[in-house]
């Protein structure tokens, strides 16, 4: 809306680069970052590599307000609280149960303390491209491969954490 001063410019404030794809190294495009080689550090439980990592998600709840007096039968939109999806986390089964034994501690009530986890992706030399951290997890379900004789494939654990929120860490790849 032209005048109004409640009204931002929006994506222009970010800077001109926000869309860029250009790389300050490479001269031109930067290629995107590549996601099959990562692993997760789980405090108090060290750094595992997994088959898969899903669930970057988070969202912001909608209020609607009704604004009258002015004119507009408007309808403002204010950001109300955020919400995160759960990670899930699926690997090869090994005889060390450390991913079993995490979701069973809490499932005996034996230790219900969140843990920070720390997901990194690298590049093919080793140097890591991009990071997150996965704020206050808890495990909320465990899950493994059926058991078939008819079948010589891995067996598959799987992992979900509920937490309170993932923030990326900006300093990492740039």
């Amino acid at each position: 809306m032209p005048g109004d001063s409640n009204a931002t410019t929006g994506i222009q404030e970010l800077g001109s680069e926000v869309l860029s794809t250009r790389g300050p190294i490479t001269n031109g495009l930067a290629a995107p970052i590549r996601g099959f080689r990562f692993t997760a550090e789980f405090e108090g439980l060290g750094t595992s590599s997994f088959k898969e990592v899903q669930g970057f998600s988070s969202s912001v709840e909608e209020s609607n307000y009704r604004e009258g007096g002015f004119g507009y039968l408007t309808v403002r939109k204010l950001p109300g609280l955020v919400s995160y999806g759960d990670i899930t986390l699926t690997k090869g089964m090994y005889s060390n149960p450390i991913l079993y034994n995490f979701f069973n501690d809490y499932l005996e009530g034996s230790n219900f303390t969140p843990v920070n986890a720390v997901i990194t992706v690298y590049d093919n030399a080793g140097t890591p491209t991009a990071s997150w951290t996965v704020i206050n997890a808890w495990p909320k379900e465990y899950n493994a491969t059926d058991l078939s004789a008819d079948s010589s494939e891995v067996l598959i654990e799987t992992l979900v954490l509920a937490h309170e929120g993932i923030k990326r860490d900006v300093s990492v790849g740039s």
